[in-house]
């Protein structure tokens, strides 16, 4: 009996426990036009595809969108390409990714939305400057924030 409450304590547990990082499938695509995406897949499953190109330019910060792509699955948003999603949802994935996120896949995206000088190519949705604050902001309500 202790041994099956055990187990059920153990499955309640990593039910619970909130880690993004890496529980999506990801496909790599260098020909994807977003830096990452999510899409539904005929078997229904989701997947995180993004653009291993941009992924080597812009480094660590292609975790955080890897993870905000995720992140519109599991605050239950429609999936949609990148570019029609409402403010509203993008500010809720930006925020779920700077809650539960690698600290510095966080501090290099504020790092990117922060750089005037970012390749203009960039498909980056929204107000740079606007999604940079709400990400500090998020992360550091959520204690993942450490100023450098």
């Amino acid at each position: 009996m202790k041994a099956l409450f055990i187990v059920g304590l153990l499955v309640t547990l990593s039910a619970c426990t909130t880690n993004y990082t890496r529980p999506y499938k990801e496909l790599s695509d260098p020909t994807h036009e977003e830096i990452a995406s999510i899409r539904h897949l005929p078997w229904n499953s989701y997947t995180v595809i993004y653009n291993s190109d941009t992924c080597e330019l812009i480094g660590k910060a292609c975790g955080f969108f890897r993870g905000h792509a995720y992140a519109h699955y599991m605050l239950n948003h429609a999936i949609l390409p990148p570019k029609y999603y409402p403010a509203l949802s993008e500010k809720q994935a930006d925020c779920y990714v700077a809650k539960y996120g690698e600290q510095n896949e966080i501090k290099a995206a504020v790092d990117l939305f922060l750089d005037e000088n970012r390749d203009p190519n960039l498909k980056i949705h929204g107000d740079p400057l606007i999604r940079a604050q709400n990400i500090i902001d998020c992360a550091k309500q959520a204690g993942n924030w450490e100023s450098v």
